[in-house]
């Protein structure tokens, strides 16, 4: 996907993981980002862990980026970055409202400077909100959004989930509003200003698991690595590891059943339905559970791969950085450093081969649309 965005010049004055994030994905895309940094350094090459002194945090959101150190708290590296922003397409900020006041980095001063800049901003809060001035983190975000209180085993201590999913969601909202806002730009020659707050950016995520409760008045609850209205849904135990299996289809509970030896079950009447499932949970998976633990991992994978029930092994991050699939699709690269080379793993999309060159802007446009709309299209835009 490394030519989708070519052309494109992205400012990346962000720093630790949401911006710099934003910033990677469109680098990943072709642009051609600059990495902006003060004098003393990004906060997160400070953070572990670090092969021969180099931080591997940072490295794994700031690969594909070009550097630049400027002292923004003075008027020549102030100089130095507008003369940059004259060239750019899209600027990413992650300041806190005061100091990019104090910085002159607000949007409306920046669009006033630079009227076809893209400014995107990652925020804790919105900036239009009473909270702008507050300071988020990762952690923060997932406890004020109510993802922490349905991750973990139930009965348990709320558990911050394993990746900085908040920091990760906003770094995505914002890379995808940059490319819009560019977009529209491209009609109208006009540069905007979008904003992807944690919080917000956080709660996006809960989809189902707010809009069920919302109708319902009743909190959902955590039920480790479950589903609350699927069942079997789950990591389950074997002799010597763990697989995950997703009986996500009533179609798969009959083969389930027959490929782990619980051929009885298969066809009880009682258990025909997700939804009886569901209100049957502990006699399904304690079932399920016994079941499974009678195999090793690989006669498990073995029996459901004949079926085609759903399933997986349950990977550590080396164990899925080195799969077969993962060496594949070159998803895992290795990047050569001064300090030393290490692996990053990139971005999910794989972009198609164009087999010929698309037609010019109105090429055979009226031509198309008649077809389309099955009537003569008119001859000019508009």
């Amino acid at each position: 996907m490394s030519g989708l965005l070519e052309g494109v010049r992205v400012v990346d004055l962000s720093r630790v993981l949401a911006g710099p994030y934003a910033a990677q994905v469109l680098a990943e895309m072709g642009a051609d980002v600059i990495k902006v940094e003060p004098p003393d350094g990004d906060v997160g090459r400070g953070i572990g862990p670090f092969v021969n002194g180099r931080s591997l945090y940072f490295s794994s959101l700031n690969t594909d980026k070009r550097g630049i150190v400027l002292d923004l708290k003075t008027e020549s590296g102030t100089r130095s970055l507008h003369a940059l922003l004259d060239t750019a397409d899209i600027v990413i900020e992650n300041y806190r409202p005061a100091a990019a006041r104090k910085l002159g980095l607000e949007p409306d001063e920046l669009l006033a400077r630079h009227p076809r800049l893209v400014i995107v901003t990652i925020s804790g809060y919105a900036r239009s909100s009473s909270r702008a001035a507050d300071g988020s983190f990762d952690l923060i975000a997932q406890a004020e959004s109510g993802i922490m209180s349905i991750t973990g085993e139930a009965h348990g201590a709320p558990a911050r989930a394993g990746v900085a999913i908040t920091d990760l969601a906003a770094g995505l909202w914002g890379a995808i509003g940059g490319v819009a806002a560019y977009s529209a730009r491209l009609r109208d020659g006009q540069g905007r200003h979008v904003e992807a707050p944690l919080l917000d950016s956080a709660m996006s995520l809960l989809v189902y698991m707010a809009t069920g409760p919302a109708a319902t008045g009743v909190d959902p609850v955590a039920v480790g690595s479950g589903h609350p209205n699927i069942v079997p849904y789950r990591a389950f135990a074997t002799r010597d590891g763990w697989v995950v299996i997703a009986a996500l289809g009533d179609k798969f509970w009959p083969p389930l059943c027959e490929a782990i030896g619980l051929e009885h079950l298969a066809g009880d009447e009682r258990l025909a339905t997700n939804h009886q499932r569901t209100e049957s949970r502990s006699q399904v998976d304690e079932a399920v559970e016994a079941a499974v633990a009678g195999f090793t991992t690989e006669e498990v994978v073995a029996r459901l791969q004949a079926t085609g029930v759903p399933h997986a092994r349950l990977n550590t991050v080396l164990q899925a950085m080195g799969s077969p699939y993962a060496q594949e699709t070159g998803l895992v690269t290795e990047v050569d450093a001064p300090e030393g080379s290490y692996r990053i793993v990139h971005g999910p999309l794989h972009a198609g081969h164009i087999p010929r060159p698309a037609p010019a802007l109105g090429e055979h446009t009226d031509e198309v649309l008649g077809e389309v709309m099955g009537e003569q299209a008119p001859t000019e835009p508009g």
